[in-house]
């Protein structure tokens, strides 16, 4: 690729500055060849927990670095500030809970130009704590795609993003979902919807570490509520009113369905168990919400590392 590429890498954080400092370092071993990387941190608590590892990265580094703070608590408001201070073409997103891999930018950036595309995602890899319990792998496995397939949406946790398809004076992502998460796949579906495109870059991996509190059936189940929620908010609502009876029949069948045969598959595999104790959390959150127009905030109270 000709000449030196600016992006700009935002970064929200809340209350977790170990793992920041861990995600900062990562970026401090990115491949920069033709790439001139300027570091965006908002950090979303109003007692700056941030600050401290941010200026200690911005003394180590020879990399122009910004912090900020959002003081009211809403991850959306927090992304939001970090687009404020874009000074180039192209923007990154990553959650501060990851670690990058080295040519990350640059596979992002490749996939980008040879794929024509808008917006490009690359993978999230789970790492899990050591013996993890055996359903645990299947359980929390994020979807993999051929690089160069165009997807409807997507995560802010690894993502390239021309800075042009942005509106002018426009918030990006809503803060409606501030506190349920959800604003990132929401923001994507809707420059999907458009025109741009979206595409997926499967060598432009990030890994995430998983918390030992969050190995769990009953973590996964409430995980499981709040997407199906936010799938019902930015997808079913989108629906023609004709397709709605059918889509409701379609799933109060699937959940009679699935709770007539949970006890069996308890039996047989507790793997397979848990996948569907899950998928049938997803429903009832979609159920909930098209029924009360009411959301789960999990994001509202938060143990923090």
């Amino acid at each position: 690729m000709a000449g030196t590429i600016a992006i700009d890498v935002c970064v929200a954080t809340f209350k977790r500055p170990l793992v920041l400092e861990k995600l900062l370092a990562s970026l401090l071993r990115q491949d920069l060849d033709g790439i001139t990387m300027r570091v965006i941190v908002v950090d979303n608590d109003h007692m700056q927990s941030a600050r401290a590892v941010v200026e200690a990265f911005g003394m180590r580094s020879n990399l122009a670095v910004v912090y900020d703070v959002e003081p009211e608590q809403n991850i959306a408001l927090a992304r939001n500030r970090t687009l404020k201070h874009l000074a180039s073409d192209y923007f990154a997103l990553v959650d501060d809970d990851e670690m990058v891999s080295e040519h990350w930018l640059h596979r992002l950036l490749e996939a980008m130009k040879r794929y024509q595309a808008d917006i490009v995602f690359g993978p999230v890899i789970s790492v899990f704590p050591a013996n993890p319990p055996s359903w645990v792998e299947t359980n929390f496995q994020r979807p993999r795609r051929p690089s160069g397939q165009a997807v409807l949406t997507g995560g802010a946790g690894n993502a390239l993003v021309k800075r042009s398809i942005l509106t002018a004076g426009m918030p990006v992502f809503d803060p409606s979902f501030g506190l349920t998460g959800g604003e990132d796949t929401d923001f994507f579906y809707r420059m999907h919807l458009a025109g741009h495109r979206l595409v997926w870059c499967d060598e432009a991996w990030a890994k995430e570490p998983v918390p030992v509190d969050r190995l769990s059936l009953e973590w996964l189940r409430r995980r499981g509520f709040r997407s199906g929620q936010n799938y019902a908010r930015i997808f079913i609502s989108r629906y023609a009113p004709y397709r709605l009876p059918l889509w409701f029949a379609t799933k109060f069948i699937q959940l009679l369905g699935a709770g007539l045969t949970l006890p069996l598959i308890r039996l047989y595999s507790y793997s397979r168990y848990v996948a569907l104790s899950v998928r049938m959390a997803a429903a009832f959150g979609q159920l909930s919400y098209c029924f009360s127009g009411k959301y789960y905030e999990e994001y509202r109270i938060r143990a923090c590392p």
